[in-house]
């Protein structure tokens, strides 16, 4: 499928369902990703999924392997005329992800970040490539036909494309792009997830505009844009209230209309904006697809902000909604 053959095109967002067994999906996640399928959806990526050898960002993150049930997920998505994509990442040996929305340790992020990834040597960083090229093959194989590299939220991608945290922040764009060529030489669409800003307001203050050009350099097919870093300031990651929606809105837009030859996929309850986005700009859903699956076909029943999908900051094993649930 090519990008420039459809004018606008609607994503289904990766998240992290918690409906896992022993770093394997289960019955419950084919379920969830067929039901959520149809022909009116462009693409649906399953999210968090972690490469060979890395680290889940909690103990219910699902790895990328050659089991039967991967297979099994990306033909459910297919089945009902979406197509299957999957997204690619890792934490660290250690990571905890905070169960508030604003960490009491959130102003020492940033430094921990700087701290773990001045420890990725180069040889690390191409072993780090080397398995998510690895990755990359496996969900090809399983069917999977858009992959996406996960590098927001803090986690271990995130740190390492930022000049800011990491000076070998060039090498690893340089080495995306290699991954996305790879990639698209396999046949499959390729997405970068990328934040705008982590949440702490001094170390965003500075630098952030270039950090976003710098990451739009990459040679992908899509940029998927997110915000926040999970450690800092997660209302950024999960906007809700209208100032941080708007925010998002307007600072996608600005860096899309900075790169209008490429292709960017717009979240944050972007619906209501569906009909007035550039053209380079593409729809992202998420939390309304959650709530309803079929909110597609009715957009009226869509998120109401009730929270349970935050499954990991309530404490509990996987996202619900009381809206799909009833």
């Amino acid at each position: 499928m090519d990008i420039l053959d459809i004018s606008r095109r609607t994503f289904f967002l990766a998240l992290n369902t918690g409906y896992v067994e022993g770093g394997t999906p289960d019955r419950r996640m084919v379920d969830f990703y067929g039901s959520r399928s149809s022909a009116g959806l462009s693409c649906a990526i399953v999210g968090n999924v972690v490469i060979p050898g890395g680290h889940g960002s909690n103990s219910v993150s699902p790895m990328i392997s050659r089991q039967p049930i991967w297979r099994e997920l990306a033909a459910a998505i297919s089945e009902r005329g979406t197509l299957p994509g999957i997204q690619l990442a890792t934490a660290w040996q250690g990571y905890t992800g905070t169960k508030s929305f604003r960490a009491k340790t959130w102003s020492e992020t940033i430094e921990r970040s700087r701290a773990l990834a001045a420890a990725v040597t180069p040889s690390h960083l191409e072993n780090l490539f080397a398995t998510l090229r690895e990755g990359t093959e496996m969900a090809l194989e399983a069917g999977f036909a858009h992959v996406q590299l996960h590098a927001a939220h803090g986690y271990l991608f995130s740190l390492l494309i930022d000049e800011r945290l990491y000076e070998g922040a060039g090498e690893t764009l340089s080495l995306i792009s290699r991954w996305g060529r790879q990639s698209r030489q396999m046949g499959m669409e390729t997405s970068l997830r990328i934040s705008l800003r982590t949440g702490d307001a001094m170390f965003d203050a500075v630098g952030a505009l270039e950090f976003q050009d710098r990451a739009c350099t990459a040679q992908v097919d899509l940029i998927d844009v997110s915000s926040g870093f999970y450690n800092v300031d997660k209302r950024l990651i999960y906007p809700s209230v209208d100032p941080i929606l708007l925010d998002r809105w307007r600072e996608t837009i600005a860096v899309a209309q900075r790169h209008p030859a490429s292709h960017f996929i717009l979240s944050g309850k972007a619906f209501r904006l569906a009909d007035g986005l550039p053209e380079n700009v593409h729809l992202g859903l998420c939390r309304d697809l959650i709530a309803n699956p079929k909110f597609l076909s009715n957009p009226s029943r869509g998120c109401v902000n009730s929270g349970k999908c935050h499954y990991h900051s309530r404490g509990a094993p996987n996202v619900e909604c009381p809206r799909w649930l009833n």
